[in-house]
C-alpha cells in the first residue's frame, strides 16, 4: 500500500490512535537509516491477529518489535511497511510465587517484571544487555540471556511455555506453565532466538528462581590472557558454582585494572558464598594473579551493571559488535587470533569472553575522525569468522553501522542446516509476511 494516510486510516480501525506511534516518533524504530511508514501497538492478541490479517491482505512486510533494543541485529531490510510492537502487551498474566512459576505478556520489561517479582524474594535470572528497556519477548525472540547463563541456564532453558500469532493469524500454544509440561516435540525451541520469522510470540511462561541470601563479585587481574585463561578453566572444573566467569581482555569497567582480569560472581547462603571466596585465594595463591578485588553492595551492582552492558551499542560514533559461539577450549586461541589481527589496526579494540558458556564479544570503536574504514573492517570479521568456524564455532555481526552490513552478511555462513530452516520459514510464514530477508540466509 503506497498511500500511508490511508494505512494509518485503516490500521487505526484496527489498535486505535493509541496504538499507532505519532509520525514524528517513527525514527525510533528506524532500521539501518529505513524508517518505518507505521508502527502499531496493539493492546491485545486479538488486535495482533487483526494486524496480521491485514497486513497479509495489503502485501505489507511486518517486522516485529518489543521495545526496539535488538532492532538493529540482522541484515539491512529491501523495505520496512510495518513494525508491530508488543511493547503494549505488558501484563503479568499468573504468577504462582509457591511454585517459582510466572506467565506474562511480550511486552513487559525486564525491569519492571524483576520490581514485581522481588515482592515475593523471588527473580527471573537472565541479565542480558539493555535489562532496563528489553522486553521478555524481545528476550525470548533473540534467545537473550547474559552472563548468569553460566550458572542459571540461558532463556531456552527458562521458557516453560508461549503463545504466538502466526502470519496466518492463528494462535499457537507450546509448552504450559509448569516444569514438567512437554511430550512430544518441544515447540518453544523453534521459536526461541528465531528473531520473528515464525511468529510474533504475545505470552511467556518463565521459571523463576529465590533471590539469593548473599551476592559477592571477585576480579582478578594477570599479566597475560593465557594466566587468565588457566584458572578460568581451574574454576569451570572445580566444584565452585559461579554465576558467571568473564574475561576481560582489556581491562574491567569501572575500575583500574587494565590488564586481562577474570570477574567471577557468586552467590548463594552466606557460609557457601565464603568458601567459594576462601577456595578462590587459595587458586590465586597457586596461580599468577597480580591483583584480587571483592566487591558488594553498591558498588558491586554498577560493576555488574556495566559488566552486563559491555556488547550495547550507545555510542554516537561508529561502533562495531561481533559475538563470536565457541567450545571453551577455543576461546584462547580465538582471542590470540583477534589480537594478532588487532595490531594492524587503527581503530580500539576490546574483547568480553563468557567463558564458561564459549561466547566473545569483540567490539571496533574509536575510528579515526569517526571515519569507518569498510572495507577493512570487513576483512577483519572474515578473518575472525574464519578462525571461528574452523574449530567449529561462527561469529555474528550483533550491530553496525549500515555500510557495514551492506558489504558483509552480519550472519555468516549457514551450514547444512539451512534448507530445514527454511523449509520451516515456508511452512510457517508461506507468504513471507515476517522480518523478510533479515534473518541467517536472508529468510
Amino acid at each position: 500500500m503506497s498511500n500511508p494516510n490511508q494505512l494509518h486510516r485503516d490500521l487505526a480501525q484496527i489498535v486505535g490512535e493509541a496504538g499507532l506511534l505519532p509520525d514524528d516518533q517513527l525514527n525510533r524504530y528506524a532500521i539501518d537509516d529505513v524508517v518505518p511508514k507505521v508502527v502499531a501497538l496493539p493492546a491485545s492478541t486479538h488486535e495482533v491477529q487483526e494486524v496480521m490479517s491485514y497486513a497479509a491482505d495489503s502485501g505489507l512486510s511486518v517486522i516485529p518489535a518489543g521495545n526496539g533494543t535488538k532492532l538493529g541485529v540482522g541484515n539491512p531490510p529491501a523495505q520496512v511497511d510495518l513494525i508491530l510492537s508488543t511493547s503494549r502487551l505488558d501484563q503479568v498474566l499468573e504468577y504462582e510465587p509457591a511454585d517459582l512459576t510466572v506467565t506474562v505478556e511480550a511486552g513487559i520489561r525486564l525491569a519492571m517484571l524483576q520490581e514485581r517479582l522481588a515482592e515475593h524474594g523471588q527473580y527471573l535470572s537472565l541479565d542480558p544487555p539493555y535489562a532496563n528497556r528489553c522486553t521478555i519477548g524481545g528476550m525470548t525472540a533473540t534467545n537473550a540471556s547474559g552472563p548468569s547463563r553460566l550458572r542459571y541456564g540461558s532463556t531456552r532453558d527458562l521458557v516453560l511455555g508461549m503463545r504466538v500469532i502466526q502470519s496466518s493469524g492463528t494462535v499457537v500454544k507450546s509448552g504450559g506453565k509448569v516444569v514438567k509440561n512437554v511430550a512430544g516435540y518441544d515447540l518453544n525451541k523453534l521459536y526461541l532466538g528465531s528473531f520473528g520469522t515464525l511468529g510474533i510470540i504475545t505470552e511467556v511462561s518463565l521459571k523463576l528462581q529465590p533471590l539469593p541470601e548473599v551476592e559477592r563479585t571477585v576480579l582478578l587481574a594477570f599479566t597475560e590472557i593465557a594466566e587468565a585463561i588457566h584458572v578460568a578453566s581451574e574454576i569451570a572444573g572445580s566444584q565452585l558454582l559461579p554465576i558467571f566467569l568473564n574475561l576481560f581482555v582489556n581491562g574491567a569497567p569501572l575500575t583500574e585494572v587494565s590488564e586481562p582480569c577474570l570477574m567471577i560472581g557468586l552467590d548463594g547462603p552466606p557460609e557457601t558464598v565464603e568458601w567459594q571466596i576462601d577456595t578462590l585465594n587459595t587458586m590465586v595463591q597457586q596461580n599468577a594473579s597480580i591483583g584480587v578485588q571483592l566487591y558488594d553492595g553498591q558498588q558491586q551492582q554498577e560493576l555488574r551493571k556495566a559488566m552486563r552492558a559491555f556488547p550495547e551499542d550507545q555510542s554516537t560514533s561508529p561502533i562495531v559488535v561481533c559475538r563470536a559461539n565457541l567450545r571453551m577450549t577455543d576461546v584462547e586461541s580465538f582471542i590470540n587470533t583477534a589480537l594478532a589481527v588487532d595490531k594492524s589496526a587503527t581503530w580500539r579494540m576490546r574483547a568480553m569472553g563468557l567463558i564458561g558458556n564459549g561466547v566473545v564479544y569483540i567490539t571496533f570503536s574509536h575510528f579515526p575522525d569517526d571515519d569507518l574504514p569498510v572495507q577493512h573492517v570487513t576483512d577483519t570479521i572474515t578473518s575472525l569468522r574464519e578462525a571461528a568456524i574452523n574449530v567449529g564455532g561462527n561469529l555474528i555481526i550483533e550491530s553496525g553501522p549500515t555500510p557495514l552490513k551492506r558489504e558483509i552478511d552480519v550472519w555468516g555462513s549457514v551450514g547444512p542446516s539451512f534448507q530445514l530452516m527454511k523449509a520451516i520459514k515456508t511452512k510457517l510464514d508461506p507468504i513471507g509476511l515476517l522480518n523478510a530477508g533479515r534473518f541467517v540466509g536472508g529468510i
